[in-house]
């Protein structure tokens, strides 16, 4: 029976040869990375002198182009790896640190301590049922997809033949039916009324705030980072691309990486949209710092969860405990629906990602609708 051969990046027995007075070599087969066998070989006054080159030399072979991650390796230095190339890519801010806190809560307290040979289908899949029974259905969503990610890093450093995430049920649970709440034109007239009246809002510059929420549709986050550039009042257009975050150590910051592709888009904006951001625009300074139309009141960028907390405030003042943020989005859809666009058109306007995959790939996308400015027109 023939021998098996050398696993690729190790070497065999080490062979000596005294060569001269003071003078020995040390020689061993190595299996190099392409799978050839070949002789490496130093020399040293002693034997012992000469081993120890030779091992030096090894290692810097088997060193210069070793995965990062073996099957011995364990999973919380992949995950670690998996996180240093999360934080040097493009996404999101939010996106980086909601996968770094999944990691931290979810992924290394259950299966960080195992080798990656030791994570198997049944150990990934009772982690995401315990996630799932302790946490939530969207806490085990999360942490299967942040898992997949690091397995599949191991992957492609040939630690793990495949990736035993991908063989585990992703259990789906059942929605209760519920319609989606939104404002009617009688109580949005009438939430618009009482802010104005709240002197305390109009202190916190929530009475236009809310006002560009419900005739456009943006994110919290986006209205914080409305720039005059963005503003076409010629066009009665509203170019969204960037969004307001909090970034640990700097702080808040405007950000052009938005939710989705989907997010960064061109809006058509009503009447009354259009008569308060030229109020707004001519009211910046050329030399303001920041150059956004919502300041908070402080004169700094706007904090969007502070906005939040202010507006939560200021909605159970007016009476409307029910209503958020995301009801304001969701009372923009109920109108656009109303007057008739199609799925294509509100998910354009409000920046989702595809109704369908026939729409997402043969509509056309992040194109003003006229339509959608005079419907929101009639909302007020």
């Amino acid at each position: 029976m023939a021998r098996p051969p050398l696993p690729v990046g190790t070497f065999g027995k080490i062979d000596f040869l005294v060569v001269s007075k003071g003078r020995v070599r040390a020689r061993a087969s190595f299996r190099d990375f392409d799978g050839r066998r070949r002789f490496v070989t130093r020399y040293g006054s002693t034997r012992a002198h000469a081993e120890r080159r030779l091992r030096e030399a090894l290692r810097d072979r088997g060193g210069a182009t070793a995965p990062a991650a073996t099957a011995d390796s364990r999973l919380a230095a992949t995950a670690a790896l998996w996180l240093s190339e999360v934080e040097a890519s493009e996404l999101a801010t939010g996106t980086k640190r909601l996968y770094r806190f999944v990691v931290d809560s979810y992924v290394l307290p259950g299966l960080g301590e195992l080798r990656l040979r030791e994570v198997t289908v049944p150990a990934v899949d009772r982690l995401l049922t315990a996630i799932r029974s302790s946490h939530g259905a969207g806490a085990a969503k999360s942490t299967r997809s942040v898992l997949s990610g690091i397995l599949a890093l191991a992957v492609r450093h040939g630690a793990l033949p495949t990736n035993p995430v991908r063989e585990t049920s992703l259990r789906r649970t059942a929605r209760p039916t519920k319609t989606p709440r939104a404002l009617t034109v009688a109580e949005a007239q009438r939430l618009r009324e009482k802010l104005a009246a709240n002197p305390d809002a109009v202190r916190l510059d929530l009475p236009d705030f809310v006002d560009l929420m419900l005739g456009t549709g943006v994110r919290i986050g986006e209205a914080c980072a409305v720039h005059p550039t963005a503003v076409d009042l010629d066009a009665a257009t509203l170019t969204v691309t960037a969004t307001v975050v909090r970034v640990p150590g700097r702080g808040l910051v405007v950000q052009e990486v938005l939710k989705s592709d989907a997010g960064r888009r061109t809006i058509a904006l009503p009447p009354f949209v259009v008569d308060l951001l030229r109020r707004r625009c001519a009211a910046v300074a050329p030399d303001a710092d920041p150059a956004v139309l919502f300041r908070s009141p402080q004169g700094r960028l706007r904090d969007p969860n502070n906005t939040s907390g202010d507006l939560r405030a200021a909605l159970d003042r007016a009476g409307f405990d029910w209503v958020t943020s995301h009801v304001f989005r969701k009372t923009v859809a109920t109108r656009l629906d109303e007057a008739g666009l199609s799925a294509r058109q509100i998910a354009d306007h409000l920046g989702h990602t595809r109704p369908s995959l026939t729409q997402d790939v043969y509509m056309g996308r992040r194109l003003a609708s006229p339509e959608a400015a005079a419907a929101l027109q009639r909302t007020l």
